[in-house]
């Protein structure tokens, strides 16, 4: 099953990239890339998607961030490692972040502590799991934030034996040319050559495009689910991360790669649906920005009419009455308000 029946739309690069993370082939992928030392012991065929709230019950608002318990392999049956992924799309960073990831390893550990202690054997030891920290850092500039949790700690220079480093694995895309990634062993690290090619001149974004197309080809057969939902990952940056010329010029591009015709009439077809989607997307926020003013429009005007009644009723508007006035944003309420002007003593006898 497709991880996208059409291209994400609101929050589209988180959203994007969270969703195809959630493919196992996809997440060994990046594993592999940031941390090829451990990734050949993480059996990612069995990675479980951790609940947001299995850690931190409000998880401080980070929709983006995701959790995976992944078997060891062979040498040690029966443990997990846990794997947070912290995705940063924004070019600003976060220099919190060390302080986030701690906090969600130490949470997690506390949890295996407490498991322990409700139902170990008898001289059974206290033995946590693996906890590997990677940031996936996909902005346009490489991160020049704080890298370790020390870097946050103030303390003197007879204090810092005492400072934990708590240092994360990087996959940080700003280091990463487009053509390396293209040379990439995997469809998922060639796709990303497309957000690393965002901010590059057109004919430079169009032939990455091109050449993302063609690599991913053989996926089209071998994997068709996955490679439908890199597809539209890359299709959908294009629409929505370049300028009118460009997105004009995917589907001729498109129809110039040298693929079987049967894979490139599949393209053209998801690239018109893209477009297509945009454009609806597009036209549903004018409408609903529209739809937003005109009902500013009719608050303001209703704020108006009952200021203007209760002075020629009371002569004057006490301050605490225009406050009031002003912060209600229900115009129903207004109306209500409106219509008892002629029934009340004074001002303050509204009951809106």
């Amino acid at each position: 099953m497709a991880l996208f029946d059409g291209p994400p739309l609101h929050d589209f690069p988180d959203r994007a990239f969270r969703g195809l993370l959630k493919n196992q082939a996809n997440l060994q992928e990046i594993l592999a890339a940031a941390a090829p030392k451990q990734a050949d012991s993480l059996d990612c065929s069995q990675a479980v998607l951790l609940d947001r709230g299995f850690v931190l019950e409000d998880w401080r608002e980070r929709e983006s961030d995701l959790l995976f318990r992944i078997p060891l392999r062979a040498a040690q049956p029966g443990r997990a490692a846990l794997v947070c992924i912290l995705l940063e799309h924004q070019s600003a960073g976060d220099d919190v972040m060390p302080l986030r990831l701690f906090v969600y390893g130490a949470l997690y550990w506390e949890r295996e502590w407490k498991a322990w202690q409700d139902r170990h054997a008898y001289a059974e030891p206290l033995r946590l799991s693996p906890l590997m920290p990677l940031v996936f850092h996909t902005g346009v500039t490489p991160w020049k934030h704080h890298r370790n949790l020390s870097a946050l700690i103030a303390a003197p220079p007879f204090f810092e034996e005492f400072a934990p480093q708590w240092p994360p694995v990087f996959f940080d895309l700003a280091e990463r040319l487009p053509d390396h990634l293209l040379d990439a062993p995997g469809p998922w690290l060639q796709a990303l050559a497309i957000v690393r090619a965002e901010k590059e001149e057109s004919p430079t974004f169009l032939r990455v495009f091109q050449e993302v197309l063609r690599r991913l080809e053989p996926l089209q057969d071998g994997d068709p689910v996955r490679w439908r939902d890199i597809m539209w990952f890359v299709l959908s940056w294009a629409v929505r991360r370049r300028p009118t010329p460009d997105r004009q010029a995917l589907i001729p591009l498109v129809e110039a790669i040298p693929l079987e015709q049967r894979h490139r009439q599949e393209i053209v077809t998801m690239s018109q649906t893209t477009q297509k989607t945009w454009e609806e997307e597009c036209a549903e926020r004018e409408a609903d920005i529209q739809s937003k003013s005109e009902a500013r429009g009719q608050l303001l005007a209703h704020q108006a009419i009952l200021r203007s009644l209760l002075e020629q009723r009371f002569q004057t508007v006490p301050a605490a009455i225009e406050q009031r006035i002003a912060m209600v944003a229900d115009l129903q309420r207004l109306q209500a308000a409106i219509r008892q002007v002629w029934q009340v003593e004074k001002p303050e006898d509204l009951q809106f």
